[in-house]
């Protein structure tokens, strides 16, 4: 009985023994793990980007090593599906944040691939989910060149930075809130074109020129843009909305809180813009009011009707309607009196398109027609100069 009982107690202890191991081994440090979500892209089609994401989620894995886990693109996707979390296109701090609480992750990386003619620009950051914060950012301006060589060299170097970020570290920069709290929609007013142009290919354009500088500006979040060419490819839109105010109703309709609309008239010689910017709905009480759009602004121009130099001219003229400023290098430098004239000039046209949005169109006209009346008056007594002195004259005939 002794000797059964030893055996007994030998086996047991031996079975604990073994057992450690295992149970040491599943309490472990847990692996950190990062989703790498799809890519949005301005410009460049959508199966190029599904090429980049996946290129970007390899190239993070392979500098980050065996201790971070990064989620199944397949899985992720998936599960994006079935929490009714945008799954393409979810390149904002506040998408970023849904889809990593969704996924369980830590930490998730966000970015965007905006196309401008022949250069791209590609913009990355690596999102801490549980504060909440951006800890790191890639971005790669005016990249010259095909997608090859973006996927080959840009996107591997922004996978490679991110990577090397310690995610322990200190936050390098935290999202502004009420940033995430703007969502623009962007929309034709009015297009007239002569016969060397056809609207159906020329607005969407118009529309992605646009998207690629809000983008890249980050001063908004922006709509879908496949809901943007739903209400393009409409035929009563087909020409444009006709005014503000359905351009106010179609925001709504698709939870925007600010508008950009645009008019286009092309003539034989001139390509007449005009670009506007005004808020929809009224300032959220957690946000600055000087960091949420106020009344609107716009801006008017005139250009040659070359696609390439309007294509410029809307991109540059995008950055004061948004209330920035581009940065060094990204437009060709005008003259100082070009910039200043400009200046005065959106100056001029935002004031009155804040009184017509406070007011209405008929005092906007009232303004305009006592400036005229002024102008006249003062004009004309300048050419009447004073009353001529009498002069001597001719004598009386008798």
């Amino acid at each position: 009985m002794k000797i059964i009982r030893g055996k007994q107690v030998f086996c047991a202890l031996s079975l604990l023994f073994l057992s450690i191991p295992s149970i040491a081994f599943s309490q472990g440090p847990r692996k950190i793990t990062i989703a790498v979500l799809e890519f949005e892209g301005n410009g460049v089609p959508d199966q190029t980007m599904q090429d980049v994401s996946a290129r970007f989620a390899t190239e993070y894995a392979a500098f980050k090593g065996s201790k971070f886990i990064i989620i199944d693109r397949s899985q992720m996707r998936t599960t994006l599906q079935e929490q009714g979390i945008r799954v393409y296109g979810c390149s904002t701090f506040k998408c970023g944040l849904e889809a990593g609480n969704a996924l369980g992750a830590d930490y998730v990386v966000t970015g965007t691939l905006t196309k401008n003619g022949s250069v791209y620009g590609l913009k990355s950051q690596l999102i801490d989910i549980k504060s909440a914060r951006t800890i790191s950012r890639a971005n790669y301006d005016n990249i010259v060149g095909d997608i090859l060589t973006v996927m080959s060299k840009e996107v591997k170097k922004a996978a490679a930075y991110l990577a090397s970020a310690k995610v322990e570290s200190e936050v390098v920069q935290k999202e502004v809130a009420e940033i995430s709290n703007q969502k623009v929609i962007i929309l034709p007013l009015e297009i007239t074109l002569d016969e060397s142009f056809e609207v159906e290919q020329l607005a969407p354009l118009v529309n992605e020129w646009i998207r690629g500088e809000v983008t890249f500006s980050e001063k908004s979040n922006l709509v879908d843009f496949s809901i943007e060419k739903t209400i393009l490819s409409k035929e009563e839109f087909k020409s444009g909305v006709m005014s503000n105010e359905v351009a106010k109703v179609i925001g709504k309709q698709n939870d925007a809180t600010h508008v950009i609309t645009w008019t286009l008239r092309v003539t034989e010689n001139k390509s007449h813009v005009i670009l506007n910017h005004f808020n929809i709905l009224g300032r959220p009480e957690s946000v600055l009011k000087s960091a949420w759009l106020e009344g609107g602004l716009r801006a008017r121009f005139q250009t040659t009707t070359d696609i390439d130099v309007l294509k410029m001219n809307i991109r540059k003229y995008t950055w004061p309607i948004l209330g920035a400023t581009p940065p060094t290098g990204r437009f060709p430098v005008d003259s100082f009196l070009t910039r200043l004239w400009m200046k005065i000039k959106i100056a001029i046209d935002s004031l009155l398109f804040k009184i017509e949005n406070t007011y209405g169109i008929a005092v906007v006209i009232l303004i305009l027609l006592l400036l005229s009346g002024f102008g006249l008056f003062f004009g004309y007594d300048a050419i009447k100069g004073d009353e001529p002195e009498p002069g001597i004259g001719f004598p009386p005939e008798y």
